[in-house]
């Protein structure tokens, strides 16, 4: 065993995802690893941790590893977990480390349109997807939010729960479709986006349409996660 691929992440939402388990497929293939394995970054302590992931692979026998990671910007998350694959490096003859979603504007001009596609547009319905907090976060938001408004789809918004919640009461639909925007659908996007935040809507006077899925079950959003891994391995 001599090539590994660790896809990193939160975990708390990943049994039993059928976005996350493609995902998980599509990238092993693509990058021709001998094994795939899962690690945790931040959430639920559900998992091993990236270091310990490594570590274990390093004394197994494995030379070659490739990390990618379910987050969707270039956050605290992300950082820590590429600080992570730095500091196991010793031990690997390669180790790399592959870019978020969202890591470019080129990222942000590639998921516009996937996420026009999924959610086609409809007369007096706002489309909400909330993902997580932060000033890093809602950066890569509007800037998505650009993208998609130059595409023709000013009823996307992208942006934190609190925040959502606030832009959608002021706006003139009362239909809303409200899903997660975030990689796997775990505890955070149930709780936190399907039922905090629907609730909320609800008692505001909207209507809610749940979209209860994970970005990574939309085959382009995986493509784009795809790239970026092929784009991190040695060629």
């Amino acid at each position: 065993m001599s090539r590994a691929l660790v896809i990193a992440g939160c975990l708390s939402g990943e049994k039993n995802d059928t976005g996350i388990a493609a995902l998980v497929g599509e990238l092993a293939a693509a990058v021709g690893a001998d094994v795939a394995v899962r690690a945790r970054t931040g959430g639920r302590p559900v998992g091993a941790t990236l270091p310990d992931v490594l570590a274990e692979l390093r004394d197994s026998g494995v030379r070659r590893a490739l990390v990618t990671t379910t987050h969707v910007v270039d956050g605290g998350l992300q950082r820590e977990a590429e600080t992570a694959a730095r500091n196991a490096s010793p031990g690997f003859e390669s180790l790399c480390f592959a870019a978020p979603l969202l890591a470019t504007e080129k990222d942000h001009a590639a998921a516009a349109p996937a996420l026009d596609a999924a959610f086609p547009a409809r007369p007096g319905r706002v489309v909400a997807l909330a993902g997580h907090r932060g000033p890093e976060c809602e950066a890569a938001f509007a800037r998505l939010e650009s993208a998609l408004a130059a595409a023709g789809r000013p009823d996307v918004l992208v942006d934190s729960p609190e925040r959502l919640f606030a832009r959608l009461v002021d706006r003139p639909e009362r239909e809303v479709l409200l899903g997660p925007f975030l990689m796997s659908l775990g505890a955070h996007a149930r709780r936190d986006v399907l039922v905090d935040l629907r609730a909320a809507l609800e008692r505001a006077g909207l209507v809610v349409e749940p979209w209860s899925h994970s970005l990574a079950e939309l085959p382009a959003v995986r493509a784009l996660v795809v790239a970026h891994a092929l784009a991190a391995r040695p060629s």
